[in-house]
């Protein structure tokens, strides 16, 4: 029984050789000869020894190009934690930036006091990089001393 549901067609067999050898993002290359060598009738255990992965990774790379082609083989990580903040909340933290400037924790402050749900005592990088993103810089303050010199007349 062959893994990938069909042999794969000359315009697959080119897709997949042209995936291998020229794609910008590494990680894919392997999925492709991974493929190309299971349509040749390799064993998942051979193909998984040479490209130095785990069988079961050459089984989920078969299993993707049978229920959705090229595009269930290029798919990323689909799992992990969710978003501290969702694109509205960014939105909104925007909009009290541009009102008031603030620090990053007090955004975050403001922003739970709207939405009691919030974890108002999160990491501050998603949303340095969600303000960022929507065109607002913070610098850290830094609280120091200035060394003056007095004046010669």
């Amino acid at each position: 029984m062959n893994l990938l549901g069909t042999a794969l067609s000359e315009a697959e067999l080119l897709t997949l050789e042209e995936l291998a050898s020229h794609h910008p993002r590494g990680s894919f290359r392997p999925r492709a000869l991974g493929l190309l060598a299971l349509n040749e009738g390799e064993s998942v255990e051979l193909v998984a020894r040479i490209l130095r992965v785990h069988t079961e990774t050459v089984y989920r790379w078969a299993r993707g190009w049978r229920t959705k082609g090229l595009i269930g083989i290029l798919g990323g990580h689909e799992g992990g934690r969710s978003r501290l903040l969702s694109a509205e909340l960014l939105d909104e933290a925007a909009e009290i930036a541009r009102e008031t400037p603030l620090t990053l924790r007090a955004i975050l402050t403001r922003l739970g006091e709207a939405h009691p749900e919030l974890d108002t005592t999160a990491d501050l990088r998603p949303l340095a990089r969600g303000l960022h993103e929507r065109g607002l810089s913070f610098k850290r303050t830094r609280l120091s001393l200035k060394k003056t010199r007095p004046h010669a007349l």
